[in-house]
């Protein structure tokens, strides 16, 4: 009996498909419902790795070579191929008008591109086509995919539209607020006993550091135009406690989950580390009841926010993968990816759901407390 289902099985991933069934096929195989589906997205690592820029040679050969148009052609087949695994594990017949939370690791391959706008993916996309659908009928070659079958390049289309509708109403590569995940799984209590730990460890060494600004004050830098001859070189630092500023205190968690994980996967079993970006469409950004003014599980009340920041992990369960976010802002303890999402006004509100990557830029901005020189002043803080 056992060989006998183990040989179906093949067989479902072996035989040729007739052009209208690629979707049926892909999502009996990968079971609607299932939450594994995103064992099988493309998306990145954890890394604690400073990536490398291109140096002076690299960007004198990439300007002679296609490597350039390689990467976006890689980047576009990879966002297609998500598309149709995650639609596939929601056994959706019909594509929506927009990406939601529910595709969270689609967007993985773009956002890892240097593509500047949807716009300009689709016609990449155009202009690249047949390069793009001969590295999909690799990705899919099992399932004999024919790229060329008008249900198929249909599909496609679709997929390209949902990423230039949704860019087209939120100004950037992201989701619109729907349900999170498929995942339901709890994370295992030793590993949500070792994520405690972490989150422990990296706001005692958040304590002892400050985030850095810079601004040209308007005033100062027309006094010292008028009397140095035109010169606008006023500058004033300021300065915010790392865990006061939502954006550097999760990047901190971002990094120090990274390098404690890297190498460990056994034991931590995590795939993904993401940033997570929460905007208001209009105005400020607004909770759950509608209103602009958010309250730490401490009682302290912010001014309002233009923007929020935690961090998204991504863990592997025996069940299928498990999403928990870190918001030591909101949240005192990790929390599941649905309860955080539903913090927020979901009618003026999206998400930018990024891979982390380290930033020279970003890390050059953050310094021990105690070396900050005594002119640096604390930073505004809107009332």
């Amino acid at each position: 009996m056992k060989k006998y289902i183990l040989t179906l099985i093949a067989l479902i991933f072996i035989l040729p498909l007739n052009a209208g069934n690629f979707k049926d096929a892909l999502s009996a195989a990968i079971a609607p419902g299932s939450d594994k589906y995103f064992l099988k997205v493309k998306g990145f690592k954890p890394s604690s790795k400073m990536p490398e820029g291109p140096s002076f040679w690299d960007g004198i050969v990439s300007f002679f070579t296609s490597e350039e148009d390689e990467a976006k052609q890689r980047a576009v087949a990879d966002y297609i191929y998500n598309m149709y695994i995650i639609e596939a594990a929601k056994g959706l017949k019909k594509s929506p008008a927009y990406l939601d939370t529910s595709y969270t690791g689609a967007l993985d391959p773009i956002y890892r591109s240097d593509f500047k706008n949807a716009f300009e993916v689709k016609t990449f996309y155009g202009k690249h086509l047949a390069k793009i659908n001969n590295l999909l009928k690799e990705d899919f070659k099992n399932y004999k995919y024919n790229p060329a079958e008008k249900t198929n390049a249909a599909q496609q289309n679709a997929y390209i539209n949902m990423l230039v509708n949704t860019y087209s109403k939120n100004r950037s590569f992201s989701y619109l607020p729907g349900a999170a995940a498929l995942s339901k799984t709890a994370l295992n209590s030793a590993r949500m006993e070792q994520l405690k730990k972490q989150i422990s460890t990296n706001n005692a060494k958040n304590k002892n550091l400050s985030v850095i600004y810079s601004y040209i004050d308007p005033m100062t830098a027309l006094d010292n135009a008028t009397r140095t001859g035109g010169k606008t070189n006023a500058t004033t630092y300021t300065y915010r406690p790392l865990s006061e500023e939502c954006a550097a205190c999760s990047y901190s968690f971002c990094k120090d989950i990274c390098t404690a994980t890297e190498n460990k996967y056994a034991a931590y079993k995590l795939i993904r580390v993401y940033e997570l970006l929460a905007k208001p469409r209009a105005g400020f950004l607004k909770d759950k009841n509608g209103k602009d003014r958010f309250v730490s599980s401490y009682g302290k009340s912010f001014p309002q926010w233009d923007y929020h920041v935690a961090s998204l992990l991504v863990f592997a369960e025996k069940e299928g993968p498990v999403f928990v976010v870190v918001d030591t802002i909101l949240e005192k303890e990790p929390v599941s990816y649905e309860h955080w999402l539903s913090l927020f006004d979901k009618s003026n509100t999206y998400f930018s759901i990024k891979p982390f990557i380290r930033s020279k830029d970003s890390e050059s901005k953050i310094m021990k407390t105690s070396d900050m020189p005594r002119s640096y002043k604390p930073h505004d803080i809107r009332k």
